[in-house]
């Protein structure tokens, strides 16, 4: 039980590493490029990762960590969380609001040492999710961004450390490095690289709107 609560990206193993990797590159790209174009596909799979994730981990802690019953756990949750949030759209346009506003405040101030900061956190995630009803379009895009740009760092650093880029920093250097999976953004570098991923991802996707809308006005 203690392995799958410390489960990390990285402790993926070895013959699956590629796959699992090239799917967190490919599902961050669509959430950080096309989130917005792509709304009823990105709730749906919102739905299939959460739901599924919370299922296999239930299934899980009950079985002591089988992985059958942990994969066919993520199967049936996720089947059933991605037709929730697919067909219950304004609880689905919640859901990612939130956690993309619960993610950005995360990275911003999960290094500080106040007992609010837990609070903040939530806070702002519920303000994100009300807010992704009321304004939908710009929120959603800044969400969608924001998740998937996470998704394509955490897998490039996997990838950098599995090269061995990290292998001449300082010790101390490289034993905050080695928890970079789990805590993406812990460095101001890593920060950097996810706010830009994040900065070009939401500049496509209102770029992709813009012309959109004028396609449509020239077919009119």
């Amino acid at each position: 039980m203690n392995e799958l609560l410390s489960w990390r990206l990285e402790d993926v193993p070895p013959e699956h590493a590629t796959l699992v990797l090239a799917g967190f590159a490919v599902v961050g790209t669509l959430y950080c490029f096309l989130g917005y174009r792509l709304l009823k596909f990105i709730l749906g799979l919102t739905g299939f990762l959460l739901a599924g994730s919370a299922a296999a981990f239930i299934v899980g802690f009950l079985s002591y960590g089988n992985v059958i019953g942990m994969g066919i756990g993520l199967l049936i949750g996720g089947i059933c969380g991605a037709m929730a949030l697919f067909f219950l759209y304004k609880t689905g346009i919640f859901c990612v609001g939130m956690l993309g506003a619960t993610l950005v405040a995360y990275n911003l101030l999960h290094t500080r040492p106040e007992v609010w900061i837990l609070w903040a956190v939530a806070g702002v995630g519920l303000v994100g999710g009300l807010l992704a009803i009321l304004i939908e379009k710009p929120i959603m895009t800044l969400a969608t961004a924001a998740i998937g740009a996470m998704m394509i760092t955490q897998a490039g650093l996997v990838v950098a450390r599995e090269q061995g880029l990290f292998d001449s920093l300082p010790d101390q250097a490289t034993e905050v490095t080695s928890q970079l999976p789990d805590l993406p953004y812990l460095t101001y570098g890593v920060l950097l690289v996810w706010g830009l991923l994040t900065l070009i991802g939401t500049l496509v996707q209102f770029r992709q709107g813009r012309k959109h809308k004028y396609r449509e006005y020239r077919e009119e």
